[in-house]
């Protein structure tokens, strides 16, 4: 071959790794543009199912394009990272509200803010990283992945409640939770918790992924067919019992729920202690005379302790309105402090109280609080927090006329356990005492709304809330709202709710969180065996 001929051919051959190589980035870049596609598509559907929006019906879609990036990443690494960078921006944006909070109502700079929010979505990211590795295995199971997935989506819902209960945790989301104003779609809860509604949700989300990338397109029609009819039996099912769920009008409770509108800066400012106390009185005055049974006052409304002047005031209030009153106060027995709800009768005395079991991390208590200290001596703000005590558990339940309710404060609405465990010993409904003034007019009020809704399905208990600066609201034991408060406004809501004849509690109060239980056994098992079958 001649010289000239070889270096032609060779030019081309050149060419040809060129043209292959722009080939192949293309490809790369393509595929990089896609999974990020979907990662902001799975993003924005978590955040927009979720209250403020509260397009619910958009949750039944929101896994759809995470189970597409499951089967189109190359190994555990990568699906694991990408999971956990696609679970870091969906709470990034559904917790952007911590952000503010930190800087509007904590004072610290806007660094430590971003620091503070950013961290939080990253760590609670984890959940997701944990699920998409998992599924990245999960997914030989074939066309059995949308099933078990759902299962370990439960699974690791119940696990972080769980490890938030004992060590360090943030369980404010649940799937469940973004159906909070469909009635129909959450009674399943009665049975399962609100473990059974996620598992729904999670299902029908994953059957339509999984049904756009499978390669046969009757296979494909069929696991959209049975998405539809996993998500029609759950509201069919529901729907058909809110028709024919038994009403009692024998034993009701005439009760008066207080939202103050107290401004956060004025609470604890002495200048103000006058102010406050002549919005308390003029709304207490009210009701007097209205034959009010109960009278529920939001979270910190004192401000001060119940004990001394402060209680000597409210208990006057107490016998003008001739009603129960629950106050919520804190606490001190000792050298220990308590976020706590006192009870007051119409004769002024203090005849229960609860503490509060569950504290908010790094805004009541400070989790590892030596380490933490010494890694930031220099944030003052340290100082101020981390003071109260946690409450002892269980505590006896609250009564009015031999009429046992539970308590709740503020963040233990995430806490099924602590609403459940006192369903069972006798309460007929829930008191949920808050201040999400911290908040502002952020989503944070209405998520933390949708949240006590599963909670009275699960309970099949109304719900009486009290927030400061709202959303205040009653619940029927079916998680419908009966009456509610508009967020920053004074308002005093006056309602008459059933209560149950008997002490018969729903089937998930009585046997606990079975369903969770069994997601998880069936979700290791299977995920085990893959590992198995994988290295064997």
């Amino acid at each position: 071959m001649s010289l000239p001929r070889r270096a032609f051919l060779q030019e081309k051959e050149s060419d040809e790794h060129v043209q292959k190589g722009f080939v192949y980035a293309g490809c790369l870049a393509g595929k990089f543009l896609f999974l990020l596609c979907l990662a902001a598509l799975t993003a924005a559907l978590f955040f927009l199912c979720y209250p403020k929006f509260s397009y619910n019906l958009l949750a039944w879609l929101a896994l759809a394009p995470f189970a597409i990036a499951i089967f189109n990443l190359r190994g555990f690494w990568k699906t694991f990272l990408w999971s956990w960078l696609t679970g870091t921006a969906t709470f990034a944006a559904l917790y952007y509200w911590v952000f503010v909070t930190c800087r509007d109502g904590g004072g610290l700079s806007i660094s430590l803010s971003v620091a503070a929010w950013l961290g939080l979505s990253a760590v609670v990211g984890i959940q997701f990283a944990l699920f998409g590795g998992s599924c990245y295995y999960l997914r030989r199971s074939k066309g059995l992945f949308p099933f078990i997935a759902a299962m370990g989506w439960v699974a690791l819902e119940y696990l972080h409640e769980l490890i938030a209960c004992y060590i360090l945790g943030f369980p404010w989301f649940a799937l469940a939770y973004s159906q909070w104003n469909m009635p129909a779609l959450i009674q399943v809860a009665s049975i399962t918790g609100a473990a059974g509604v996620s598992f729904a949700v999670a299902w029908v989300g994953l059957e339509i992924g999984y049904a756009l990338v499978v390669p046969s397109f009757k296979v494909s029609v069929r696991r959209m067919i049975l998405a539809a009819c996993i998500f029609l039996i759950t509201y069919g099912a529901g729907a058909y019992y809110l028709k024919h769920v038994p009403s009692n009008n024998l034993l009701r409770l005439r009760a008066a729920i207080m939202q103050p509108n107290i401004d956060q800066y004025k609470k604890w400012d002495d200048a103000f202690v006058e102010e406050i106390k002549e919005t308390i009185s003029a709304m207490n005055a009210q009701i007097k005379g209205q034959q009010v049974m109960l009278t529920v006052w939001p979270e910190s409304v004192l401000p001060g302790m119940a004990e001394g002047s402060y209680g000597s005031w409210m208990s006057q209030l107490a016998k003008e309105s001739q009603s129960f009153q629950v106050v919520g106060t804190n606490r001190a027995e000792g050298k220990n402090q308590y976020v706590s709800a006192a009870l007051f009768n119409p004769e002024g005395e203090i005849v229960g109280s609860y503490d509060k079991v569950h504290l908010v991390p790094f805004g009541e208590t400070i989790p590892f609080e030596s380490t933490i200290r010494s890694l930031f001596p220099d944030v003052t703000v340290l100082g101020e927090l981390g003071f109260f005590h946690a409450g002892k558990w269980p505590q006896k339940l609250l009564q009015i006329d031999q009429i046992s309710f539970g308590s709740t404060i503020c963040y233990e609405s995430v806490f099924s356990h602590l609403w459940r465990e006192q369903a069972k010993t006798g309460a007929r409904f829930f008191v949920n005492i808050t201040n999400d003034a911290w908040f502002f007019d952020t989503a944070a009020p209405y998520q933390h709304l949708a949240v006590s809704v599963l909670r009275a399905v699960e309970t099949h208990r109304p719900v009486l809330r009290a927030a400061n600066t709202g959303i205040s609201a009653v619940i029927s034991p079916t998680g419908e709202i009966l009456s509610r408060a508009s967020f920053d406004t004074r308002a005093i809501l006056q309602t008459e709710v059933s209560l149950p004849l008997g002490l018969d509690v729903s089937f998930y109060t009585q046997w606990s969180d079975w369903f969770s239980w069994l997601c998880l056994v069936v979700y290791l098992t299977v995920l085990i065996s893959s590992f198995v079958f994988i290295y064997e």
